[in-house]
């Protein structure tokens, strides 16, 4: 409407028009911004699928949501975020993929030359892991223990891994499994062994794996950061791991399942060099508890915590070094050892952590040599919390030589420390004295 005054024209705008036109501007405000979050939503979903494009700190700031439990001074606290983000994406896959017992039947397995098994839970987690590191840290390398050449051999089991996955194709899958083989073209001089090298086991306990969780099947997915050939970090995610440190019912009961044990299975345990270890909750939503091995006991009153398989005790030494620590009463007439909990993978490690046993023994048959990946990450959380790893000789194990310990480690020994790691050592030399002595005799 147009209007006179003083001989001047002016425009006025009834009250009824004017709210149509704010009306129509906030609906062209909210539709603008509805379509800006549409393309937000868009991009991140493709980013989350693929990984690509995202920084170190968009990966921390994520990860921040579901671990802010650990102290705001831990040590090297943006690498462990991201670290747990992608074991607990890994952890998430494995547990959908692992059987329930023994008997099931399903799951796509083949076998390596060493005659180990491998299953598509172990290449879907390494590429995970290492697909979300690379894609935080692309000057970091990886150790890790699987290679994309049986998926190359198998279309099959390929197709499977990508499915697990949900990346975006079979080569950005194959791509990031083979980062984990990166250690096999270092060279002294032309291409020398990077200072920050990640380190993973995608699935430690693989016949724990397929034991089956309502056959006590226990496995971890074990992640560990080296720099300059030294552990900083190790993260071992568990999910059939009780998150009580006084439960020790391994096997599922037959009521359980994962709807109703969310509060009551599974955890992560996480360490930094010089930060102590903590066990954080598998689910988000409770605090992290700081882990502190067992600090006062008699030798003779120490609990073992070992391998469920014949490989990790290849000539029988853990009952004879059980009578020496225990007495002779300490082992029943069929050779089990009393006080000895039996558990699959480097979740041993965190049960020791956390005070559920005193003694780890791994020894495995005479001329194999240690991969790091089986010990490198339960390294970080026994140390952090207190405990002690060392050879069968009582030296510090060196993680700096490659994929491999030392030739000279002919086994290792964990433990809560102190006195009780001076009566575990003493007990392997004394046991293996005796060993030696009868195969001489015979």
């Amino acid at each position: 409407m147009m209007t006179f005054v003083g001989g001047k024209k002016y425009f006025c705008i009834s009250t009824d028009h004017h709210l149509k036109m704010m009306l129509l501007t906030a609906r062209l405000s909210l539709l603008f911004l509805a379509l800006q979050l549409l393309s937000k939503c868009t991009a991140f979903a493709s980013h989350e699928r693929s990984g690509v494009g995202r920084s170190a700190s968009s990966f921390s700031l994520r990860a921040k949501e579901d671990f802010d439990e650990l102290p705001s001074d831990f040590p090297r606290r943006d690498d462990v975020l991201v670290a747990l983000a992608a074991v607990r994406k890994a952890c998430h896959v494995t547990e959908r993929l692992q059987p329930e017992s023994s008997t099931e039947e399903g799951i796509s397995t083949v076998s390596k030359t060493d005659l180990s098994p491998v299953t598509v839970a172990d290449f879907a987690a390494q590429a995970l892991v290492l697909n979300y590191l690379h894609q935080a840290f692309p000057k970091d390398s990886f150790i890790a223990e699987e290679s994309s050449a049986s998926l190359v051999q198998d279309e099959s089991l390929a197709q499977q891994v990508l499915t697990a996955t949900s990346l975006d194709s079979l080569d950005l899958v194959k791509t990031s499994i083979d980062l984990g083989k990166e250690y096999e073209g270092w060279d002294d001089d032309m291409n020398p062994r990077p200072p920050r090298v990640w380190c993973l086991d995608p699935i430690d306990g693989t016949k724990g794996f397929l034991r089956g969780r309502r056959d006590g099947g226990q496995y971890c997915v074990a992640l560990a950061l080296l720099e300059n050939g030294i552990p900083t970090i190790g993260v071992l995610g568990c999910p059939n791991l009780p998150a009580n440190p006084d439960d020790f019912t391994y096997r599922w009961n037959d009521d359980e399942d994962v709807d109703n044990n969310q509060d009551s299975r599974g955890c992560i345990f996480v360490a930094s060099r010089d930060g102590g270890c903590y066990q954080l909750p598998y689910r988000p939503g409770k605090p992290a508890v700081k882990l502190q091995v067992t600090d006062t006991m008699q030798p003779s009153l120490g609990r073992f915590c070992i391998g469920v398989e014949k490989f990790s005790d290849a000539l029988g030494q853990c009952a004879g070094m059980a009578k020496i620590l225990h007495g002779p009463e300490g082992v029943k007439d069929g050779g089990d050892i009393v006080l000895a909990r039996r558990i699959d993978s480097q979740a041993k490690y965190g049960v020791i952590a956390r005070a559920g046993a005193e003694y780890y023994v791994r020894l495995p048959k005479p001329g194999y040599v240690e991969w790091i990946w089986d010990h490198a990450a339960g390294n970080v959380v026994l140390t952090e919390a207190g405990g002690t790893m060392t050879d069968t000789r009582g030296d510090p194990i060196d993680f700096s030589l490659g994929a491999k310990l030392s030739d000279k480690v002919k086994g290792v020994l964990g433990s809560s420390g102190g006195i009780l790691h001076k009566a575990l050592v003493d007990a392997f030399q004394s046991q293996e004295a005796e060993r030696l002595a009868k195969v001489e005799q015979d």
